[in-house]
Formats: C-alpha cells, structure tokens, sequence
C-alpha cells in the first residue's frame, strides 16, 4: 500500500511500514490533535492553499517578512533577494500546508541547531539559511534542527556530502525535504532522533520521536510512523501479539542475532519482504506467518 509521506503534529506519518497499518492514508477525513493544541484535517480533508496571486501589489499578512502571503516553489528558491521560500500552516496551528516568500533571517544549514518563531512551530518563519527549514522542534518552535529542501531534480546537494533521501511528495508537496540516511539497528541518528524505515521505498530515514502523551513504547498505540520511540517501528495491530489498536510500537532486530530482542510468539521477521542492498540483517519483531 504505497502512500505519500505527511508530517503532521511535527511528526512523520510514513503510512506504510514493513508490515502496512490497516487504513492508513485511506481517502477519508482523519482529524487529529496537534501538540499546539489546535486540530487539523489530514487526507482528503487536507486545506488546500490559496489561488496565487496576481499582479505587481504586495499586501503583508500577519506574518512579518511574508511578501503578498503569495506562493513560491521550496525547491526553485523562487524569491526575491534576501528572502527564501518556506512551508508553514496557513492557519495557527496547521502543519505545513502552503508555502510563502520570508526574509532570511539566519545562516543555518543541514543540521543546525535552530528555532522557529511565534505564533507557532508552524510558522515557517525560522533562523535557517535560504534553502532549509527548521524542522524536529519541541511544541514551542525551539531546538529544532535545519533541514535542506530538495534540488529541483529531487538531489539533496546541500545535505553533508551530497547524501540524504528526497522525500518530494511529504505533505502534498509543500515540504519537499531531504531526511539523512540511517540504519535502524545501530540507531545512528543525531541525539533526539529515530532512525524510521519505508517499505515501498526501500529506505531508513531520521526523524525525531513524537509520539502521544502515555504512548510510543512497545505494544503501546501508534498512529504514525514516529510515534514510537527509537529503535521501535510502528506496525499493524494485527500482525503483534497482544496489541488492542490498530497499530502498535515493536522493537527492530538483526536477523542474524539471538532474537533476546522479540518477545515470544513474535519472531524476527525481515523487514523488507525482498532483500534491499544495506539492510540485508534488519528485521521486525511480528507474529511469524
């Protein structure tokens, strides 16, 4: 069930996994609680931006350094001198659903440490260099990391060394990004984030951990795919033993290991049910069959 990537709530709903979640990404409403206390539509409820504007008048929004509130392209870098182009979330509270033309305001880039500004983490309005924006923030916009947009060929030439994964289609476009590469049995991320995996792209990527107040360790509820905790993945109920939700947080594991980490009945299956070059030993803990 091959499914384009949403951050939502700060989080990264990759609604696909070695083992898929029943329902994920289906073409319905799907309200959810964001960490700002606000709620937001995703599927095919999602806001849709505003019709571009036209003609040579700038009006401000409510959003300093924002020209006109028009759109820009994130990939392209598509506005004027000394601005960039940003996702944010058109109304307070939104994820990123819509991009706009902001001044830049810091030197920032791939890894950074930085902040967005107020009203919320949502903003777009951030200390990151044109080129990247400030993403796996806290819910006040703070200690966040910059990260890179895609080129326009989908590249990520200002990842370190050229490497990462373009990720063009995350929230219906408006957040084309470049995530680093990772292994999820070594855990090598930066400090304060999981490395995740994605079934039908055959990739681990990382991103920080976001996951409900009471949830995210193993056999508790997930909703996304960065709602467990690290070295934990987010799997179909169904395929877990003892878990009552839709889908639960399950431990990664080495194929060629002991299997200590699994509880039985579940077993370290492959994640990928085909084997993809560097990730012949990472397994999943699921019922076998």
């Amino acid at each position: 069930m091959q499914k384009k990537m949403r951050l939502f709530r700060g989080a990264l709903a990759l609604c696909f996994g070695a083992w898929a979640v029943s329902g994920c990404g289906d073409d319905k409403d799907v309200e959810t609680t964001d960490d700002t206390g606000g709620s937001m539509t995703t599927s095919s409820g999602t806001t849709t931006p505003d019709e571009p504007t036209t003609g040579d008048a700038t009006t401000a929004d409510n959003t300093t350094g924002v020209i006109g509130g028009g759109e820009c392209d994130p990939k392209a870098q598509d506005c004027g001198e000394g601005q960039k182009c940003t996702a944010y979330g058109k109304v307070s509270g939104d994820e990123w659903n819509a991009n706009k033309c902001v001044d830049v305001t810091g030197d920032g880039v791939a890894g950074d440490p930085c902040t967005v500004e107020p009203p919320d983490k949502f903003s777009g309005i951030d200390n990151c260099a044109e080129g990247f924006i400030c993403l796996n923030t806290d819910d006040e916009g703070k200690d966040g990391s910059c990260v890179s947009f895609c080129s326009m060929d989908d590249a990520c030439p200002n990842n370190p060394g050229g490497k990462g994964l373009c990720l063009p289609d995350t929230n219906e476009g408006f957040l084309p990004i470049c995530l680093p590469n990772c292994d999820p049995l070594l855990q090598d991320c930066p400090s304060g984030q999981g490395c995740y995996g994605d079934l039908s792209l055959d990739f681990f990527i990382c991103f920080i951990p976001d996951p409900m107040p009471g949830n995210g360790a193993e056999n508790e509820s997930c909703a996304f795919t960065n709602a467990c905790l690290e070295g934990l993945s987010c799997e179909a109920g169904a395929v877990l033993d003892g878990c009552m939700e839709e889908a639960c947080c399950t431990p990664f594991c080495p194929l060629d290991g002991d299997g200590s980490e699994c509880t039985a009945p579940e077993e370290c299956i492959a994640y990928f049910p085909e084997p993809v070059a560097g990730a012949e030993n990472v397994g999943i803990c699921v019922l076998p069959g």
